[in-house]
């Protein structure tokens, strides 16, 4: 199956989020390949996921506790470059990032069994088209569907993405053979839950958009800038042509 598909146009539902969200970070990223500048954040962020990975797929449920969850997170913060541990502002962020998983055992389940963490998908969506990608966790409802869930560390709300979940949901269905039935994303900054179900006419809209964002992506060939609070927090601000005019925004608007 692999082999098969190799060779095809391979899209991921970060690709799609990346062309809504900026087009002229699609560019830097996608076609020119820029390479990005990541914030501390982004490497507390992903230190995060891999230690929940690894929580809920090596720890026993028995011996899941806060004090057990913590401190896999300190282990792998201390195997961190010596550079990095020296940055500016790393320490605050060590810390608050350990408060945000002592919320995560206090507001989620930590005895659960899921039914795949970190699982990987590729799977061809049409005839010449793939999609690609992972998902933080699925877990297996009472009736045998399927609930994803993708962990937030962030707290932009404006990151929402329901179709990225969507996307997620028919390369699980395809892949698992089973109905997904809710989606959600996990805060970890603050505890919220936002979940939404996966309904039939969601299931037959979502490809019928993935097909027509394809075809755009094919066709595109102009790539302005669209200047937000994303660009706040974007890995190709560093190359960014409107990188003034961004900081003039931020300073009047105050993001």
């Amino acid at each position: 199956m692999l082999e098969s598909v190799s060779h095809m146009p391979r899209y991921s539902p970060l690709r799609f989020r990346v062309f809504d969200t900026s087009r002229l970070r699609y560019r830097y990223q996608y076609l020119d390949r820029i390479p990005a500048r990541l914030r501390p954040q982004d490497t507390a962020g992903s230190l995060v996921h891999r230690v929940l990975c690894d929580f809920f797929s090596k720890i026993l449920t028995g011996e899941r506790t806060d004090e057990r969850l913590v401190g896999m997170f300190e282990e792998g913060w201390q195997a961190l470059s010596a550079r990095y541990l020296r940055m500016a502002g790393v320490e605050e962020l060590r810390q608050s990032t350990a408060e945000q998983l002592r919320l995560f055992t206090a507001t989620h389940e930590l005895k659960v069994e899921p039914l795949a963490v970190e699982p990987y998908f590729q799977v061809e969506v049409a005839p010449g088209v793939t999609l690609f990608g992972r998902v933080d966790r699925i877990d297996e409802e009472p009736d045998g569907s399927l609930h994803l869930i993708d962990y937030k560390t962030g707290s932009h709300r404006d990151e929402v993405d329901a179709r990225q979940l969507r996307l997620y949901a028919i390369m699980a269905e395809a892949s698992l053979g089973k109905p997904v039935t809710r989606m959600s994303f996990w805060y970890l900054d603050d505890g919220r839950v936002w979940t939404a179900e996966f309904t039939d006419e969601e299931r037959r809209s979502s490809r019928s958009e993935l097909m027509a964002a394809v075809h755009e992506l094919e066709q595109v060939s102009d790539f302005p800038a669209t200047i937000g609070v994303h660009c706040g927090h974007c890995p190709y601000l560093h190359a960014c042509a409107e990188r003034e005019e961004i900081a003039r925004r931020r300073e009047t608007e105050g993001w």
